[in-house]
């Protein structure tokens, strides 16, 4: 069983992570584990320098998170799966409707070529005479006929 460890640059909520340093290490799954959190068993130098790691008889990549030493040469590292990173292709594939983001405006949508914007023809704003106390409003927004 192969595993790739690499150092990822990247947000963990991202997708396409930055991942550097790559180095292919080859052994066999001696103990029980699991897929989504496993513990894995590797004989290195120090793979400290690592914070993620990808397993192609899993089908996943992972966050490294918490490297214990066994012995001189031996670590276990406790991984955990990385979701976006793993389902990347079926997520970004995805025929999504975005309906809100966190800023406003239609300059603000994030931007991919699956994604289509709902936009309505006829947009009416109502303005507070007053203006908007200081101990915060709602703003009520309604769709339909």
């Amino acid at each position: 069983m192969d595993i790739t460890l690499y150092v990822n640059n990247s947000e963990i909520n991202r997708i396409g992570k930055n991942l550097t340093g790559a180095n292919t290490i080859s052994g066999t799954l001696r103990e029980q584990t699991n897929v989504i959190e496993p513990d894995i068993l590797v004989s290195m130098e120090n793979p400290t320098a690592y914070n993620y790691a990808y397993i192609p008889a899993f089908k996943r990549y992972y966050f490294i998170k918490d490297i214990t030493s066994v012995r001189n040469g031996l670590w276990r590292l406790h991984l955990a799966v990385d979701t976006l990173e793993t389902y990347k292709t079926e997520i970004l594939n995805c025929s999504c409707i975005l309906d809100s983001t966190n800023e406003t405006g239609l300059d603000k949508y994030l931007t991919s070529g699956n994604w289509v914007a709902k936009v309505k023809d006829k947009t009416e704003i109502k303005n507070f005479p007053n203006g908007l106390l200081d101990a915060g409003e709602f703003i009520l927004i309604t769709a339909g006929g």
